[in-house]
């Protein structure tokens, strides 16, 4: 056997080692003296990435439902892709399992987060065909908040077949914010499901008929910075769009207009 190869094999041992040595119990030791210490960032980083590497899978969700609920952003969720297909059924089995609607649209909003992540692992394709159904079902909701999440998901896990109601939202939806991430949505569907020209065709016309109607100046600017990212063109700066630059937003809209109605 080469040394290559044995240093190879050895450091696989290792891994593997490593990863049944992280057992429920020692991550809630580690956890337990992390939250003594107030959650050191370097100590909080590693338990995160220790997490991702553990087969304690139901308890990394744990701790995120728990971070979710307290609102304390230590950012757990960051690893949980590493997990792979064995993460994502867990969460498949949890969203049918669960039956309060904020929490589905939760745990559908995270898997489309980790599936883009994994975009180009062999079980993204029938993964997203599971969750897609489930996402649309609860897009209808009342709630403005509830629905930007579940937009912003279709931009990434969508196909083709949910630029229509990506569409409708950005035509219709009375929320500002959903219109904007409906725009946002379709052109990152050109970064994994969807070719570049063909959804530069079937997007076209959407957005020549919602950026001159849009009254909200931040949802117009996103909107046409999401039109030019597509069709490559260089209509309004980052700038103005962070600093709301009213008067750069319309001009932008004027160039952008021009060009949609070629």
């Amino acid at each position: 056997m080469s040394d290559s190869r044995k240093e190879g094999i050895d450091k696989l041992e290792k891994e593997q080692f490593g990863r049944k040595s992280l057992t429920k119990e020692a991550l809630q030791g580690t956890y337990a003296s992390l939250v003594e210490e107030d959650f050191p960032d370097s100590k909080r980083i590693h338990f995160i990435a220790d997490l991702g590497r553990s087969p304690e899978i139901a308890f990394h969700f744990e701790l995120i439902c728990n971070d979710w609920e307290e609102g304390t952003d230590l950012n757990f969720e960051a690893s949980f892709d590493q997990h792979g297909q064995e993460g994502i059924d867990y969460l498949l089995e949890t969203l049918n399992q669960e039956e309060d609607e904020s929490q589905r649209i939760l745990i559908v909003y995270f898997l489309a987060k980790i599936l883009f992540k994994v975009r180009h692992r062999d079980f993204y394709a029938s993964s997203c065909k599971q969750v897609l159904p489930v996402l649309i079902s609860l897009l209808p909701s009342s709630e403005a908040s509830n629905r930007r999440k579940l937009i912003i998901a279709l931009g990434w896990i969508g196909s083709i077949s949910e630029i229509e109601i990506l569409g409708q939202h950005l035509l219709t939806d009375p929320d500002a914010l959903c219109r904007a991430w409906s725009a946002s949505s379709l052109m990152q569907l050109s970064f994994h499901q969807i070719e570049k020209e063909v959804l530069m065709e079937k997007t076209k016309d959407l957005f020549r008929e919602a950026i001159p109607e849009e009254k909200d100046f931040l949802a117009c600017a996103l909107m046409i910075e999401a039109a030019q990212v597509l069709f490559g063109k260089k209509w309004i700066p980052t700038s103005a769009v962070e600093k709301l630059e009213i008067e750069k937003i319309e001009k932008a809209r004027k160039s952008a207009i021009r060009f949609l109605k070629k």
